[in-house]
């Protein structure tokens, strides 16, 4: 059975999916294929670029380059940081759609198991 979060982060899912079709940046549903896979990995990639690079500049909680726009709209102004992670996780949500995969039970399990892992598993400060 579906928790609320699992049913939540699903439908955000399905809405981003739906989204990115009505823009033409994909058709709806599964996209599986070499190519697909491809784009959906570099944007992915891109947006954690852009969220580095933000870091880099200095400008993690510095308002975003849309904030004019965001304001005009009556949306809340986003800093860098907000509007490149909000990006990385809109990617990885369209992409579970286009995987098939039911993100919210995936992101529930992952969590669960991360919660049982030893403290520093892995040896790895990072």
């Amino acid at each position: 059975m579906l928790t609320e979060f699992e049913r939540s982060i699903n439908a955000m899912a399905e809405s981003v999916e739906k989204n990115a079709v009505e823009h033409g940046f994909r058709p709806m549903g599964r996209c599986e294929d070499r190519e697909a896979i491809a784009v959906f990995v570099s944007n992915e990639h891109g947006e954690v670029s852009e969220l580095w690079e933000a870091f880099r500049a200095g400008k993690l909680h510095e308002p975003c380059d849309k904030v004019e726009k965001m304001r005009s709209m009556g949306l809340p102004a986003l800093t860098c940081a907000e509007e490149e992670l909000a990006d990385i996780i809109i990617r990885a949500l369209d992409t579970s759609r286009a995987l098939g995969i039911d993100i919210g039970r995936a992101i529930t399990t992952k969590h669960l198991y991360n919660v049982s892992r030893p403290h520093l598993h892995g040896g790895k400060l990072a």
